[in-house]
């Protein structure tokens, strides 16, 4: 074996337990000062295997870009996300991940984004009529019913009344991917209750395709399109289309419906951004609603998404496992070990980000982004597996932002600031409370 970085060595149960315990506490206190010890990439040995943590730009490139082929899927957190997702776009490889980007890439084509985009801002605005009316909300819940709401819509071309049931199972889900597996074997009942949850989003998937069968015509949806996808003269089996609509009904809503709920509490805290935001609204839409043609002319609109997403990316880590061995930096990563990037970390690296607690837009200025490696910055990904919805992520994120704010003022109504609960995603670890009230 060549070149190896130092790390932590886990050589009994009792300190791989109390090594989970630590991430599961204080995640991002344990791996910076992991990273503050051991450099830029740490190996953390456990009884027979071994995982290599990479938080540079530079590494970051050699995973996702140019050493792309070394590395796979099949890691151990995304065969844990398959139990819920199964073998989708998210968790598959090779020609099969090849053949389903195909069959969704042309929902995500700039003519579908400008037809969604009038479903995103009608969305929104009976999200603004209803907060309007005042009072104190868990804008985390509001976020999550209103990106659902235009998910449902736009790709499954549907207007589904659920109860709730979609973000309740994403709340479960999280609470059991963010619980070490060795408390998972400790307390059944967890994977009891996450038994139950996959059933009932399986549910929710079954009635969106009989509604799709009932309905007169076939739509220009991607529900329909998948449905009726063909190559080679074969259709999506059952299980391939429930997979795949699983994962992006999940995806589609979860990773935005949090980037806005940060955003907002952003917002919330820092009044003189918030006037710049109202100063670039008012000038381009004059307090119209805005448009996907709008999206240019609202920069620091974008600016303010984007630090969001910097400071809390909803994907706050990316997992990767190795096919062969394979040479990253001066270190050699054998056939069949597994690695994480640290995104969030990278995100706070003040190397790139100076001072990188402080909430500043201005870091996404053209000339500013121009000046910091490429791969500093990632809450999306990188190279051919980036995530497929970053566009409609961006534009929904945008398009909400510019319907929201020049109608509603939004307060923090907590002592306490929201905390970080990781899961599936990075989430509010205790909701995020808001004063809501018409401007």
């Amino acid at each position: 074996m060549g070149r190896q970085p130092d790390g932590p060595v886990r050589d009994s149960q009792l300190s791989l337990l109390y090594a989970q315990l630590q991430l599961f506490l204080r995640p991002f206190d344990t791996v910076s000062r992991r990273f503050a010890r051991y450099g830029d990439v740490y190996r953390v040995q456990n009884k027979g295997s071994a995982l290599y943590v990479f938080r540079h730009p530079d590494h970051i490139k050699e995973i996702l870009v140019t050493q792309a082929s070394a590395f796979d899927k099949a890691h151990t957190a995304f065969k844990r996300l398959s139990l819920v997702l199964g073998d989708a776009l998210l968790t598959s490889d090779g020609d099969r991940w090849r053949r389903q980007r195909r069959l969704v890439q042309p929902a995500f084509s700039r003519q579908r984004l400008v037809e969604y985009s009038t479903a995103m801002v009608d969305e929104a605005m009976l999200a603004a009529e209803r907060l309007g009316r005042g009072g104190r909300f868990d804008m985390s819940r509001e976020m999550n019913a209103l990106t659902l709401g235009i998910v449902t819509r736009t790709l499954f071309g549907q207007k589904l009344e659920e109860g709730g049931r979609t973000g309740r199972a994403m709340l479960e889900l999280n609470r059991w991917f963010g619980t070490p597996p060795v408390l998972l074997q400790l307390l059944p009942h967890l994977t009891q209750r996450f038994d139950r949850t996959v059933r009932e989003l399986d549910a929710v998937i079954e009635q969106l395709i009989a509604a799709k069968h009932g309905a007169a015509d076939g739509g220009r949806d991607l529900l329909s399109a998948l449905m009726s996808a063909q190559e080679d003269g074969e259709s999506l089996s059952a299980r391939e289309l429930r997979d795949q609509l699983l994962t992006l009904y999940l995806a589609g809503h979860e990773t935005t419906s949090h980037a806005l709920t940060w955003t907002l509490y952003l917002l919330s805290r820092h009044p003189h951004v918030c006037a710049r935001l109202d100063e670039e609204h008012a000038r381009v839409l004059g307090g119209r609603l805005p448009s996907f043609e709008d999206l240019s002319a609202l920069p620091y609109t974008e600016q303010v998404i984007k630090e969001a997403l910097r400071m809390y990316p909803p994907a706050f880590l990316l997992p990767r496992h190795v096919n062969r061995e394979v040479t990253v930096g001066p270190y050699t990563l054998p056939r069949d070990s597994e690695l994480v990037i640290w995104s969030y970390i990278t995100h706070h690296d003040p190397r790139w980000f100076p001072e990188p607690y402080s909430f500043r837009p201005e870091r996404f200025v053209p000339e500013t982004e121009a000046a910091r490696p490429k791969y500093a910055y990632l809450p999306f990904g990188a190279g051919h597996r980036a995530c497929i919805g970053q566009v409609f992520a961006m534009a929904e994120a945008q398009l909400v932002l510019a319907t929201l704010m020049p109608r509603l003022r939004f307060a923090y109504a907590a002592r306490r600031s929201p905390g970080l609960r990781l899961g599936v995603t990075l989430a509010p670890k205790r909701g995020m409370p808001m004063h809501v009230s018409a401007r």
